[in-house]
């Protein structure tokens, strides 16, 4: 069960003042939970039906509309600052950085 007094996730930056500076725009919150049903339609799409050539000409279309909507919105929490903490913890490593 989940427990509302635990964060499970940062959804904001907070400034010394405890106030929110940044958040998620509406319109990168409705490409993720566009990506997010588009994904989990494909994926039952693709269990149902047998894998043929129509699959082959439909699945790199819909992983590029994915990747667009998801590098819009990483774009965006990384120009807020939302991914600060993690972007220096990646360039300590070496400046390695995983897509």
């Amino acid at each position: 069960m989940h427990n509302k007094n635990t964060p499970q996730t940062v959804s904001a930056r907070r400034d010394d003042l405890n106030a929110i500076s940044e958040h998620l725009s509406l319109e990168s919150f409705h490409k993720l939970n566009r990506a997010c049903e588009t994904l989990q339609y494909f994926g039952s799409d693709l269990r149902r039906h047998e894998i043929n050539g129509l699959s082959q000409l439909y699945t790199p279309q819909i992983l590029s509309y994915v990747h667009e909507d998801i590098s819009h919105v990483l774009e965006e929490l990384k120009a807020k600052g939302l991914c600060r903490d993690f972007l220096a913890t990646t360039s300590g490593n070496g400046g390695e950085h995983h897509v």
